[in-house]
């Protein structure tokens, strides 16, 4: 995913959406993304002209030319296929490596699944679902900040990030 939750942007179906992989630019030199919602299967379409100012993405599409047209992508994500990925530097990740991630903390006891990424304007934080396992612990998302002083260990390819939360972190949520 290079953007998430389609909006709309003035009134000749110009859209913007928020870039979940920080300021790289994944569209220079390339004409067409892939839009869709989780679950579904996304379609093709044309970029006729994108900019991006921080966190934001500006798009238009080639035939989408008024609010209404582009209405219909309203709440939709942009996709480009993996290979066309521009690769981060080490140590950060792409939103939707982490979503879905089990979170535990270095003694090894589960948290709960990464759901979302929230950007802050500073660090951003992990939206944990947290695990059933916990019997009458955390009812409500867990919010842990993602930084390297708490998230150790991201391993994308096991499925897991160890956490080492500061004192009080998971009290909060009554873990």
């Amino acid at each position: 995913m290079v953007a998430s939750g389609l909006r709309l942007r003035g009134a000749r179906g110009h859209l913007t959406a928020r870039l979940v992989s920080g300021e790289v630019d994944q569209l220079r030199e390339r004409d067409w993304v892939l839009v869709g919602r989780p679950g579904t299967a996304p379609r093709p379409l044309r970029v006729e002209e994108h900019s991006s100012y921080g966190d934001r993405l500006v798009l238009k599409f080639e035939g989408i030319d008024s609010a209404e047209a582009a209405a219909d992508l309203v709440g939709q994500d942009i996709l480009i296929p993996c290979n066309g990925l521009v690769d981060l530097p080490e140590g950060s990740y792409y939103i939707f490596e982490l979503v879905g991630l089990t979170v535990r903390t270095l003694a090894g006891r589960t948290i709960g699944r990464v759901r979302d990424v929230v950007p802050t304007g500073g660090t951003p934080l992990l939206a944990i679902e947290p695990d059933p396992g916990n019997g009458e612990g955390a009812r409500e998302t867990i919010m842990v900040p993602a930084a390297r002083s708490i998230c150790t260990a991201i391993d994308p390819a096991s499925g897991w990030i160890t956490i080492d939360p500061p004192e009080g972190l998971l009290e909060l949520y009554g873990l």
